[in-house]
C-alpha cells in the first residue's frame, strides 16, 4: 500500500508502498518460482515527500525468489490503476502517479531482487495535504 500524510502547515507527503506478491507455476516441467520468506511490509519514502521542494524520490525493498531452471518475468498492477500506477488521496479523488521497477541482485537458485518505486517531483509538487495510498501487486511468471 502506498500511503502519504501531509501535515497542514509543512505540506509534506509520506508515502508507503506495501506489496502483495503472487507467484505462478511454469508450463514446462521443472520450471517454477516461489517467494522465499515473508513478503515485504511496504516501502516508505523517508523523509516524507515535500511538495515545496519536489524532487524525484525513490523507495525500495528486497525480496528473494526460489526459481528452478528459469528467469522470472514480472508484471505490476495497482488497486488505483495500472496505467499509470498511482496513489490515491485518503479522502479526495486525487492521485499521485508512480513507477515500479525490479532489479536482479544475484543468486543462482535463491535469487535476490530489489523492487523500487519512483515518484517524480513534478507529479506531487501541487499535491493536496493528506494521506495517499495504493496496494501494489507484483506477479512473477517463470
Amino acid at each position: 500500500m502506498l500511503a502519504s500524510t501531509v501535515p497542514r502547515r509543512s505540506v509534506a507527503l509520506r508515502a508507503l508502498l506495501a506489496a502483495a506478491l503472487l507467484a505462478a507455476a511454469g508450463g514446462a516441467a521443472g520450471q517454477s518460482c516461489s517467494f522465499v520468506g515473508a513478503a515485504p511490509g511496504g516501502l516508505l519514502f523517508s523523509p516524507e515527500l515535500d511538495p515545496s521542494v519536489a524532487s524525484t524520490r525513490t523507495a525500495s525493498t528486497e525480496l528473494r525468489l526460489l526459481c528452478l531452471f528459469v528467469s522470472p518475468s514480472w508484471s505490476f498492477s495497482g488497486s488505483n490503476g495500472s496505467a499509470p500506477l498511482r496513489m490515491r488521496h485518503a479522502t479526495r479523488a486525487e492521485f499521485i502517479p508512480y513507477t515500479v521497477a525490479q532489479a536482479y541482485l544475484g543468486g543462482l537458485f535463491v535469487q535476490r531482487w530489489r523492487i523500487t518505486a519512483t515518484v517524480l517531483g513534478a507529479d506531487y509538487q501541487n499535491a493536496s495535504v493528506g494521506a495517499y495510498s495504493d496496494v501494489l501487486i507484483a506477479t512473477i511468471l517463470p
